[in-house]
């Protein structure tokens, strides 16, 4: 069973107390960068800092109305749920990033449930605020249409991807978009976020699945697996599968 949200409000964490921590907190989000310490300033004493637990809810569907959230710290699972209890995981977001601007601009509820995949730090500002920031800086709304055209833009990506490649295809693709070199002898090195049921998840697919497709590509000497760490031996050829299949 799914422990109950954990946040501590405004009373017992000093942090939500403190305008000018949160004011710096929030220049580090991709969103805020380059936002005028004026403007900064009135956004940070608006907004508010709570803590999850790992594993607690932090919204659930059609919950949490018109708000913005912010990662300081820690990783949160955006997903839907099917009546039959099936997730489908929409995104996995880090620090620095945000989740909800749409609903905050269009002054909805959030969709799909939020879950704090690691003990997290969340500044959660109201939809008024970043309207009304929308509004009177022009910066900041050319940073808003940028961020919502390139969400949308994954989005496609994802559908695309759901539709139109199978499943092994979808996961060399994931690992390509994950991946980062490992030193300077040209190899890469890929860490996933969470847990391989998550990941599964993530992929529109089982985790005995995933298991399975990352048994083959190790088989073809195309990667190499321990645990969250996955050695890419072969890019091309991973490269290949992603885009053309096997």
């Amino acid at each position: 069973m799914q422990r109950p949200a954990i946040a501590r409000d405004k009373e017992a964490n000093g942090a939500s107390r403190n305008p000018r921590l949160i004011e710096g907190m929030l220049s580090n989000m991709e969103l805020f960068r380059g936002l005028a310490q004026r403007p900064l300033a009135e956004l940070a004493a608006r907004s508010k800092v709570l803590q999850f637990r790992r594993g607690a809810t932090i919204c659930a569907a059609r919950e949490c109305t018109a708000v913005l959230h912010a990662i300081a710290y820690g990783k949160v699972k955006l997903a839907l749920r099917g009546c039959d209890g099936e997730e489908r995981v929409l995104r996995i977001a880090g620090p620095a990033q945000t989740f909800g601007l749409a609903v905050a601009i269009l002054g909805r509820t959030l969709p799909y449930e939020a879950v704090a995949l690691e003990d997290s730090l969340l500044i959660r500002t109201p939809a008024g605020v970043v309207l009304a920031l929308v509004e009177s800086d022009p910066r900041f709304m050319r940073a808003v249409i940028a961020s919502l055209a390139e969400r949308k833009l994954s989005l496609l990506a994802e559908v695309g991807a759901g539709s139109l490649l199978r499943g092994v295809q979808r996961l060399a693709s994931y690992l390509e978009s994950l991946a980062v070199p490992d030193g300077s002898n040209g190899t890469f090195l890929v860490h996933l976020p969470t847990t391989k049921t998550v990941v599964a998840a993530r992929l529109g697919i089982k985790k005995e699945t995933l298991s399975r497709m990352l048994r083959e590509l190790a088989q073809k000497r195309l990667i190499a697996v321990q645990q969250r760490e996955i050695a890419i031996l072969d890019r091309p050829g991973l490269a290949s599968i992603a885009s053309q299949g096997v």
